[in-house]
């Protein structure tokens, strides 16, 4: 069935392949920019204006948290609800309803000073984003089939940087011109992008496929050793989201007294990285000839010791390099996404890749969506003991730690059953 009226349905049986070729080629540019600002949001709330939040708006360290974090609820949910119908709709489609909602939420989250109405406003972002994504991926899947990893790869290293820019560049404009007006300037843009695919995608919506069932995604679900790598993979998520999108920033400045300039710089750095280490990764696995369970426990290993060693930064008063190299460890396998990915197809089907890629992305967003909330409860213990600066005790930020290296070695135990999937490719 076909959702356009009987005038455009005639656009389509006439329009060229060249032309849809070239409108596809202009749509899916404007939604690499729209990406790259969604990528950028998951870290803006709290992250740089956590003290703005807190000082400003009075809002408690579990509100604040509790803002930041359903942002990936909500990613979350689109990645299983939108995963599982994404072939049904097409990537056009799915590309214009993750944007619109994506826009609409970035636009009117500044305007907001009640909690309610932020985390609203988060949540339509957060599923919208995610919605773009899964947009994006179709379109690609359908312009460039013969170098879809390619492709996707350069787009996910583009998208990447959003977060870069939204470290100290942000910090910078909030400082010039406010965070309100800051935070606006995204959603304009993205208004901007989404009006050109809307005046674009005329003819380039295909008409909706039926049939298409829950019953693969249920498949999934009995598949013991993809939910192992799930689970795994997400608690790696959930602790470096807890530095990326919650306290990291904030902690460097509480306890080592950094400005916020250099403390945002240092969060800038775990972004590069990420971003890098999704092409880096393939580096990796020609050096272990391929063997993924190498590859897959040494990075659990980083992600242990970089908790252990934030851990003793905080309880031993060690030097600020020492929790920066921390950082380093906990961000290191956290741009292993692809690779994550590669091992999560090899264990299901060739037919379901695409949904096994957002069963991934979605157990990862619910753990990041959790750790964000856990954080907040930690720091709330110390709530009375927070000064009129803002500044919570190291004290607060050990326990934090603390948790944090219990996450991470649950998640080495968990990695050490998942198969070798190496071998189910060998051919």
């Amino acid at each position: 069935m076909i959702i356009f009226p009987k005038d455009e349905k005639r656009n389509i049986m006439f329009i060229s392949d060249e032309t849809l070729r070239r409108k596809k080629l202009f749509i899916l540019l404007l939604a690499v920019v729209v990406n790259f600002f969604t990528s950028m949001s998951k870290m803006l709330v709290p992250g740089p204006i956590y003290n703005q939040l807190q000082l400003e708006l009075l809002f408690t360290p579990a509100v604040i948290a509790a803002i930041g974090s359903v942002y990936m609820y909500f990613y979350a949910a689109s990645q299983l609800l939108m995963g599982v119908y994404s072939d049904r709709y097409g990537g056009v489609r799915i590309l214009v309803i993750g944007g619109s909602f994506f826009t609409l939420g970035t636009l009117f989250f500044p305007f907001c000073s009640d909690p309610w109405l932020m985390g609203l406003c988060r949540a339509v972002t957060g599923f919208g984003a995610g919605t773009v994504f899964l947009g994006e991926a179709k379109l690609i899947n359908d312009l460039f089939p013969e170098k879809f990893g390619l492709m996707l790869g350069i787009a996910l290293l583009i998208g990447y940087f959003g977060p870069v820019t939204g470290t100290v560049p942000m910090v910078g404009l909030i400082s010039a011109i406010g965070w309100r007006q800051a935070y606006f300037l995204p959603g304009a843009i993205c208004f901007a992008a989404m009006a050109g695919i809307l005046l674009s995608m005329r003819g380039a919506i295909r008409k909706t496929v039926t049939g298409q069932t829950l019953a693969p995604l249920v498949k999934m679900l009995r598949n013991r050793p993809m939910w192992l790598l799930c689970i795994s993979s997400a608690l790696i998520y959930g602790i470096y989201y807890v530095l990326l999108t919650q306290v990291g920033q904030k902690c460097i400045e509480d306890f080592y007294k950094l400005d916020k300039y250099l403390a945002s710089l240092c969060i800038t750095l775990l972004s590069v990285i990420v971003a890098l280490n999704n092409v880096a990764v393939n580096f990796l696995l020609k050096l272990a000839r391929g063997r993924r369970r190498a590859v897959y426990i040494g990075g659990s290993l980083m992600v242990l010791a970089g908790a252990l060693t934030g851990f003793a930064a905080f309880y031993r008063h060690l030097p600020v390099g020492v929790l920066i190299a921390a950082y380093l460890l906990l961000a290191f396998p956290a741009g292993f996404f692809s690779f994550f990915s590669i091992m999560a197809k090899e264990l299901n089907p060739p037919e379901v890749t695409g949904l096994a890629v957002a069963v991934l992305n979605f157990a990862a967003f619910v753990f990041i969506a959790l750790f964000g909330n856990i954080s907040g409860i930690i720091l709330g213990f110390w709530k009375d003991a927070v000064g009129p600066d803002g500044v919570f005790p190291g004290e607060a930020y050990t326990a934090l730690f603390a948790f944090l290296a219990l996450s991470a070695l649950l998640s080495l135990i968990i990695g050490l059953f998942i198969p070798e999937t190496r071998p189910r490719t060998a051919a």
